[in-house]
């Protein structure tokens, strides 16, 4: 499967920089620790209550986000680089009932340690997508601003807990 032509330009990739008040080891653990993902990996009103991850290249990722509405929103993924603790580089996907791939996404997080905060690059890359994944797209830059919202409030919380 190829992104649709449907998928405009403009939602197939995404590329963030945030910098957080925290040394990059701390952070890198908190994309790579189940019990810490579980706080921040989603967006703003989004739970994430099933966290499985197998931190290794070519490791299984399994998750479930919770919507407000209590809806989940089960999705898949493998970590393809583990690079600890500069480069985490991870493939996501949503399954559909009849076993084809909704969409899929490569994320990329790269980590710089500048005077003991860290500076992350983050980009998503849409690799397939079906014509009527549009919509989950359209929202892909407003939910990954609110989860990493997430976690940088998730890191000063850690933080000042003297994680």
């Amino acid at each position: 499967m190829t992104v649709a032509a449907a998928i405009p330009e403009r939602l197939r990739r995404l590329d963030i920089v945030r910098t957080f008040d925290a040394p990059r080891a701390l952070v890198w653990k908190m994309w790579t620790d189940p019990a810490h993902v579980g706080v921040w990996f989603a967006p703003e009103h989004f739970t994430t209550p099933v966290v499985r991850m197998d931190v290794r290249p070519g490791g299984a990722i399994h998750m479930v986000m919770r919507g407000p509405d209590g809806t989940d929103h089960p999705f898949d993924g493998r970590f393809i680089e583990l690079d600890e603790p500069e480069r985490l580089v991870m493939r996501t996907w949503i399954n559909l009932p009849d076993g084809g791939v909704w969409f899929e996404v490569e994320q990329t997080a790269r980590f710089e340690e500048v005077d003991g905060r860290t500076v992350m690059r983050f980009e998503a890359v849409v690799v397939q997508a079906r014509e009527d994944a549009i919509g989950p797209l359209s929202g892909m830059e407003m939910g990954w601003s609110q989860t990493l919202d997430k976690l940088a409030a998730h890191l000063r919380a850690v933080t000042a807990a003297g994680g």
